[in-house]
Protein backbone atom coordinates (compact mmCIF):
# COMPACT_ATOMS: atom_id res chain seq x y z
CA UNK A 1 0.00 0.00 0.00
CA UNK A 2 2.89 2.11 0.89
CA UNK A 3 4.19 2.09 -2.19
CA UNK A 4 1.13 2.89 -4.33
CA UNK A 5 0.64 6.04 -2.33
CA UNK A 6 4.37 6.86 -3.46
CA UNK A 7 3.49 6.13 -6.67
CA UNK A 8 0.54 8.21 -7.17
CA UNK A 9 1.95 11.40 -4.54
CA UNK A 10 5.06 11.14 -7.14
CA UNK A 11 3.73 10.69 -10.57
CA UNK A 12 4.02 13.89 -12.55
CA UNK A 13 2.00 12.71 -15.34
CA UNK A 14 -1.13 11.47 -13.03
CA UNK A 15 -0.48 15.12 -11.41
CA UNK A 16 -1.10 17.31 -14.61
CA UNK A 17 -4.29 14.61 -15.51
CA UNK A 18 -5.63 16.08 -12.57
CA UNK A 19 -5.18 19.52 -13.05
CA UNK A 20 -6.53 19.22 -16.62
CA UNK A 21 -9.22 17.28 -15.13
CA UNK A 22 -9.61 20.14 -12.45
CA UNK A 23 -9.85 22.89 -15.00
CA UNK A 24 -11.95 21.27 -17.22
CA UNK A 25 -14.94 20.47 -14.72
CA UNK A 26 -14.61 23.72 -13.10
CA UNK A 27 -14.74 25.61 -16.94
CA UNK A 28 -17.83 23.40 -17.74
CA UNK A 29 -19.13 24.93 -14.58
CA UNK A 30 -18.91 28.48 -14.56
CA UNK A 31 -18.23 28.38 -18.37
CA UNK A 32 -21.40 30.37 -19.63
CA UNK A 33 -21.22 33.18 -16.59
CA UNK A 34 -17.10 33.50 -15.80
CA UNK A 35 -16.68 36.70 -17.33
CA UNK A 36 -20.06 38.72 -15.69
CA UNK A 37 -19.45 36.74 -12.22
CA UNK A 38 -15.73 38.08 -11.85
CA UNK A 39 -16.80 41.92 -13.19
CA UNK A 40 -19.90 41.61 -10.68
CA UNK A 41 -18.06 39.85 -8.07
CA UNK A 42 -20.18 37.45 -7.99
CA UNK A 43 -17.41 34.86 -7.32
CA UNK A 44 -18.65 30.85 -6.24
CA UNK A 45 -17.05 27.33 -5.68
CA UNK A 46 -16.81 26.91 -9.55
CA UNK A 47 -14.49 30.01 -9.87
CA UNK A 48 -12.44 28.32 -6.82
CA UNK A 49 -11.95 24.84 -8.86
CA UNK A 50 -11.02 27.15 -12.06
CA UNK A 51 -7.98 28.51 -9.96
CA UNK A 52 -7.12 25.73 -8.10
CA UNK A 53 -6.96 23.40 -11.46
CA UNK A 54 -4.95 26.27 -13.09
CA UNK A 55 -2.41 26.47 -9.87
CA UNK A 56 -2.18 22.51 -9.93
CA UNK A 57 -1.50 22.81 -13.90
CA UNK A 58 1.69 25.22 -13.83
CA UNK A 59 2.95 23.63 -10.77
CA UNK A 60 2.42 20.18 -12.39
CA UNK A 61 4.26 21.74 -15.85
CA UNK A 62 7.02 23.05 -14.23
CA UNK A 63 7.91 20.30 -12.20
CA UNK A 64 7.72 18.19 -15.65
CA UNK A 65 9.73 20.53 -17.18
CA UNK A 66 12.76 20.90 -14.43
CA UNK A 67 12.42 16.93 -14.40
CA UNK A 68 13.08 17.08 -18.22
CA UNK A 69 16.17 19.64 -17.59
CA UNK A 70 17.98 17.29 -15.01
CA UNK A 71 17.40 14.01 -17.30
CA UNK A 72 19.00 16.37 -20.67
CA UNK A 73 22.23 17.33 -18.07
CA UNK A 74 22.77 13.90 -16.97
CA UNK A 75 22.45 12.81 -20.61
CA UNK A 76 25.04 15.30 -21.61
CA UNK A 77 27.30 15.09 -19.35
Amino acid sequence: MKSIVRFISRNKFLHLFLAVVTVGAGLNEVAETILSDVMSGKVHGGHGVVSVGLWHLCKSLSEIIEGSDYAKEAMNG
